[in-house]
């Protein structure tokens, strides 16, 4: 069986009281943070925790002459390094939303993606959460609470003078944490030269294309309050097929369909996790090998995949 690897990414977005001060606002900070991410020159180090597995990242961003740039190198193990640039700090590339390394980054891009699609106060509660110091900066603490049992909750730390996100923690139905994001050193307005992004060694493989779509399927259930974020096709590995990518968010949970065609399709489905992320496959039509990735619960994955049907085959 294949292996599939998407940048499962995360995002928050609530509704709050009016009678709140702008402050107080959870709406109006998460949207602050969005801005933070892709707008302010900073540096840091933070760990990234997935079940047993934890990693170390250090990460520059800097806007220079209104085009934004990125680098994130991790710290032990394989080495690793994504160096995006290039684009203006308000323009989004699909495959930048689609292969993300760092959770923060991406929980930025999803909250703007929310937002365009009308929040997700029927979807998640938000709750206050005292305050929490980290990176030696003092955030307010929130926690997410889903309302209905096919996404995870999340609990995060926004910096308060910047809004930046310094912590977040994805949590399943008894509270216990799946997934940790976490800022250990972090600088904020210091002036980056373009320097600092010159490319190291390696990074990306399956180059993504936009716009195309190879197979004629439909999803027919989709948890609610879920919408398209992206849409993009890649060559599969190894020299195999075209494979098509679709992305879905609310705000909050993002997922991946991923289709292709497959010589040898197996009899039966295949889950694995790590994490809070998940992968389910299953074969669906004819031929054809149905994926679903991302940070939701393997529930919600069996059903989105066994909705997925081709018109004239099944």
């Amino acid at each position: 069986m294949r292996s599939f690897t998407v940048a499962v990414v995360l995002a928050v977005l609530a509704m709050a009281s009016p009678a709140r001060s702008a402050a107080d606002d959870p709406a109006a900070r998460l949207d602050a943070m969005s801005r933070a991410f892709r707008t302010l020159d900073y540096r840091g180090v933070f760990t990234y925790e997935q079940g047993q597995t934890l990693s170390s990242h250090r990460i520059a961003h800097a806007v220079i002459d209104g085009i934004e740039h990125e680098r994130v190198v991790r710290l032990d193990g394989e080495a690793h390094e994504v160096n995006r640039g290039g684009h203006r700090a308000d323009c989004e590339h699909e495959g930048d939303r689609l292969l993300r390394l760092d959770p923060a980054r991406r929980l930025a891009h999803e909250t703007a993606v929310a937002q365009r699609a009308g929040g997700i106060g029927t979807y998640y509660a938000i709750e206050h959460e005292g305050r929490e110091r980290v990176a030696n900066r003092p955030g307010q603490r929130l926690r997410i609470v889903p309302r209905d049992p096919y996404r995870y909750g999340m609990t995060v730390v926004l910096d308060d003078a910047t809004s930046l996100l310094l912590k977040s923690e994805t949590t399943d139905g008894a509270g216990r944490v799946l997934e940790r994001f976490q800022f250990v050193e972090l600088q904020v307005g210091e002036r980056l030269p373009a320097g600092e992004f010159a490319a190291g060694p390696a990074v990306e493989t399956h180059p993504l294309r936009s716009g195309e779509a190879p197979f004629a399927w439909t999803v027919a259930w989709l948890p609610q309050g879920f919408v398209a974020s992206g849409h993009a096709s890649r060559d599969g590995t190894e020299g195999a097929g075209t494979v098509e990518i679709r992305t879905y968010t609310d705000g909050l949970a993002v997922f991946a369909i991923f289709v292709e065609r497959a010589d040898e399709v197996p009899s039966g489905a295949g889950v694995a996790s790590r994490g809070a992320t998940v992968s389910y496959v299953v074969p669906r039509g004819r031929g054809h090998l149905i994926t679903v990735v991302g940070e939701i619960p393997v529930e919600s994955a069996q059903l989105i995949a066994n909705a997925v049907n081709f018109p004239g085959e099944d």
